[in-house]
């Protein structure tokens, strides 16, 4: 028998969360008091390093 820790099938909602304690995907979530978004992933950043030293000539 898998444990709690290896469930692979997740509800929708709770493979969001950050929290741990996710639902199996057969139990139909509307929403959840504790549901904590996942911050989003930015492919690439908008902004340059600035260079600490400028470059030499």
């Amino acid at each position: 028998m898998p444990s709690k820790n290896e469930q692979t099938d997740i509800n929708r909602l709770c493979a969001k969360c950050l929290r741990h304690c996710h639902q199996p995907g057969n139990v139909l979530l509307l929403e959840c008091p504790r549901f904590l978004k996942r911050p989003f992933k930015i492919s690439q950043p908008k902004f340059e390093q600035m260079d600490l030293f400028p470059p030499s000539e």
